[in-house]
């Protein structure tokens, strides 16, 4: 019996790039382990500039599953196919600090703009203002 991959629902037809961001000034969308992560990309897509490099970035502490799926290769072949729909750059990175991963791959990739899910914990401890201290120069796109 053929294994079914998850398949993912992406809306790129109507205007895949905006003029919102300059050109050189990457976009990154960090998706997490729920398969919501779609409407993510999709906010990304939103603000992306013509020729603008986009990454869609999943990073997973050591030792834990991608994405809550049974096992990482279906969660591998989701991502894949989303970023494949929007034309980025999929980056997958296993980490213990996924913070310290994240903000390395956004210095590394001269990132300007990221697109985060809003945090359940809205303090200063929340991942999105973690995140965002450690990465003064980047704006972040909170999607509710």
């Amino acid at each position: 019996m053929a294994k079914k991959y998850p398949r993912a629902k992406i809306d790129v037809a109507p205007t895949p790039y905006s003029s919102a961001k300059p050109d050189g000034n990457a976009l990154m969308v960090c998706v997490t382990g729920q398969r919501s992560c779609e409407r993510l990309i999709q906010r990304g897509v939103e603000l992306r500039g013509e020729d603008q490099p986009f990454y869609i970035v999943h990073c997973v502490q050591t030792g834990r599953v991608f994405m809550n799926f049974a096992t990482d290769p279906d969660a591998i072949e989701f991502l894949f196919t989303c970023s494949s729909l929007v034309d980025a750059e999929l980056a997958i990175l296993r980490e213990d600090d996924v913070v310290d991963a994240l903000v390395g791959f956004a210095r590394s990739h001269n990132v300007s703009t990221i697109v985060l899910g809003a945090s359940p914990n809205q303090d200063g401890s929340s991942f999105s203002a973690r995140l965002s201290a450690r990465l003064g120069d980047v704006s972040f796109d909170i999607v509710e």
